[in-house]
């Protein structure tokens, strides 16, 4: 059985470091490519984990794209987001680097940060509780996977439009390393790093990966000067494993990231096809976000059991300072500063048994705790007045999960599965206005208890080791919220969302492995959907933002992606999604506001999108080049709008993408082009209606796209 890996196109940075490095490499012997080159005539094989344990991807039966740290090489990937556009169905749009719109099939978008995602973000199978880590970069993975549908039975929660799991790179069995470097000339971006791990005596291995990236950004703040997206990040990540002996192990990972960039800095625009660079704010929006967490992972047998036992703990924190133009304005009417520090407990445990050749069982138990502090002091310029909201909010999970896999004949899988979350959430706030020094308005405490059970059924058909088809059931469900204290009591809490998933999908190999299509077709079901938060009246009589279960929504596609080795040099990857989604009942927004949505399109989600690469590789003496071309197209969608008869669609746009390579042993050289023909498009938009609600001017606000951008990237490994 085979599972088979693609390409994309490629990125650069830091100089000095990595001409060092290339100079060390021309004294030495280079090593050996792991395959002759020119011998490599058929796609190579990956192995995921979606089910929590190690399977190819033709033997899953479930919609999924691995893609691995080779493809993001080559196309200049640093982060989840950046890998969207080629993957099908996965939609993510953000507007600052402290938060990401993420959805799978049109399923699970966060629009707020306090809404929990409805995609689930995970970390070597560790839950991430915000969408923010969509914009880190990643530094030494092996892939990253993405799970379409509900993965609530093994995943939990917030895991109702798919899963997104980075693999981290294990240490190996013998010494080996990386330096890199880039540097790109649309965005002046500089970056630099390596890792370098291998064996500490005989049962110990251990690594360590550090990078340093800096950028100037695209785009610049034309009332007071400044980039407006630049952004610098420094990280480091290290992992120990001590095998025990042939079946224990202990994993321990920690990690360490220090990002800032730019936060809601919107251009003013007119129109949903004004691409103008106009940012014209009074404070340029920034947010310095440090991540610090590890965890441990105990694996051992219980032999006469027939089963492997996997413990895990794990501790994140998120530790964030803000600053934003409120207004978006060049008046300077309001200015923001927020702070927050988010930490996530998290404990698994599982039973892996597997009873015959034919029959096994994956049983676990699931508990995490989350802790949240926020401040957002606003500031009301001509009146000089400072309204501050301070809240605590704490969350409790505990799950028990169950699966069983019963190869039930030769050519048949069945798989059936149930999980049980029991969700506790709590909340004080409060809020002090500095014109009544001393004075402390409370809001009263808030809760919220749920229980949800998420189960999944697939039948999967095996014609033979490199065909097979499955049909699967499953339910996804995301927790619910709270609002601020500011906004009526009635809209003080809001619901957790749901949705039932109907699928069907096949793969196919060929015998010789130049070839693999993986296709599927879904339709969900999607109740009290948490979708655009609304505006309402608030009890001081001015307009509050309000999180809302909006209503119902209807959505089916088509997904197939396909790579092809069309000869020994030359091998194509595609994908294509088509989506029809569209809410079929909004009395949630309704009741809020007194008027309907314009659309019943969901916020940003095109009806089409797909990707198209070609990758060329041609011997040069001893070395070799690597030529990648791709492109991808995402269809028109809705920005954000507060007008009840008159949507705003942003029009559909394309992007092509370069890179050629050079590699002779362990040294690589890349020139990239990124958006080669600099299309203009919009991350994020959203219409005049917003700012005219709240008595300011009727003016639209949009995200751009990133331009056109080319740069090198030196690499050397060993």
């Amino acid at each position: 059985m085979r599972t088979f890996k693609s390409r994309v196109v490629t990125g650069r940075a830091g100089f000095a470091f990595v001409m060092a490095a290339a100079a060390v490499a021309a004294t030495h012997s280079l090593p050996a490519r792991a395959q002759d080159v020119g011998a490599d005539q058929t796609i190579e094989q990956v192995t995921v984990t979606a089910r929590k344990r190690d399977e190819t991807l033709i033997d899953v039966p479930i919609s999924i794209t691995a893609v691995t740290e080779d493809t993001m090489d080559r196309s200049g990937l640093r982060s989840v987001a950046d890998i969207a556009p080629g993957v099908p169905g996965l939609n993510i749009n953000s507007d600052s680097v402290g938060r990401a719109f993420v959805s799978i099939r049109g399923i699970g978008t966060a629009l707020q940060a306090g809404v929990q995602p409805g995609v689930g973000i995970f970390q070597d199978g560790i839950y991430a509780p915000a969408t923010s880590y969509i914009n880190n970069p990643t530094l030494d993975i092996a892939r990253i996977e993405v799970l379409r549908g509900p993965q609530g039975t093994l995943y939990g929660k917030n895991t109702l439009g798919g899963a997104i799991n980075i693999i981290t790179r294990p240490p190996g069995d013998s010494f080996e390393g990386k330096v890199f470097g880039s540097y790109s000339e649309g965005n002046e971006t500089q970056e630099f790093g390596g890792r370098i791990g291998g064996p500490i005596g005989d049962s110990v291995r251990a690594k360590l990966a550090v990078a340093t990236r800096d950028s100037d950004g695209f785009f610049t703040n034309k009332l007071i000067g400044g980039q407006v997206d630049a952004s610098d990040s420094d990280q480091a990540d290290a992992s120990v494993i001590w095998d025990f002996n042939d079946d224990t192990r202990l994993t321990v990972n920690g990690y360490y990231l220090d990002f800032t960039g730019g936060a809601t800095n919107y251009n003013a625009v007119t129109g949903t096809t004004d691409y103008r660079d106009n940012v014209q704010m009074n404070v340029i929006g920034r947010q310095t976000t440090k991540y610090t967490g590890g965890n441990a992972k105990l694996e051992f047998p219980l032999a006469s059991l027939k089963t492997t036992v996997t413990a895990i703990a794990a501790y994140d924190k998120r530790d964030y300072t803000s600053v934003s133009d409120g207004d978006f304005l060049p008046l300077d009417i309001v200015r923001s500063n927020g702070a927050g520090i988010d930490e996530t407990y998290t404990g698994e445990l599982r039973f892996d048994t597997q009873f015959t050749d034919t029959f096994s069982t994956l049983i676990g138990l699931y508990a995490n705790r989350e802790e949240s502090d926020a401040s957002v002091a606003q500031l009301l310029v001509p009146a000089n007045r400072v309204t501050t909201s301070i809240a605590s909010t704490s969350g409790n999970t505990y799950s028990i999960f169950a699966t069983g896999l019963w190869r039930f004949s030769e050519d048949w899988e069945l798989s059936l599965g149930v999980r049980v979350d029991e969700e506790d959430r709590d909340r004080d706030s409060s809020l002090t206005v500095s014109t009544a020094p001393g004075v402390v308005l409370t809001d009263p405490p808030r809760s919220i208890d749920s229980s949800e059970v998420e189960p999944r059924v697939s039948l999967t058909r095996f014609f033979n080791p490199n065909t097979m088809m499955y049909a699967s059931i499953a339910k996804g469900y995301r927790g619910g919220g709270f609002n601020a204290a500011s906004v009526p009591a009635q809209f003080s809490t809001y619901d957790g969302d749901t949705v039932w998933t109907y699928e069907i999908g096949g793969k196919v190999a060929s015998e010789d492995g130049r070839w693999f299509i993986s296709s599927a077709i879904y339709y969900n079901d999607y109740t009290d959907f948490i979708g655009q938060n609304a505006l309402a009246i608030g009890p001081g009589g001015g307009l509050v933002s309000i999180d809302l279960n909006l209503g119902d929504v209807e959505s089916y596609g088509l997904e197939t992606e396909a790579v092809a080795k069309i000869t020994d040099l030359w091998a194509l990857r595609g994908s294509v999604t088509l989506m029809h989604a569209r809410i079929t009942d909004q009395s949630g927004w309704i009741a809020v506001t007194g008027t309907p949505l314009a659309t019943d399109r969901l916020l940003f989600q095109p009806d089409w999108n797909f990707s198209l690469s070609s990758d060329l590789n041609v011997p040069v003496g001893n070395g070799e080049i690597d030529w990648n071309l791709g492109v991808t197209g995402k269809g028109s969608r809705p920005g954000s709008s507060f007008d009840p008869t008159t949507p705003s669609i942003l029009d559909s746009y394309y992007l092509v993408n370069t890179s050629l390579s050079y590699r002779l042993g362990g040294l690589t050289a890349t020139v990239f082009a990124n958006n080669l023909t600099d299309e203009k498009y919009f991350e994020s938009f959203i219409d005049g209606s917003l700012l005219a609600a709240l008595g300011l001017l009727n003016q639209d606000l949009g995200i751009l796209g990133a331009p056109r951008n080319v740069g090198l990237r030196l690499q050397y490994e060993f």
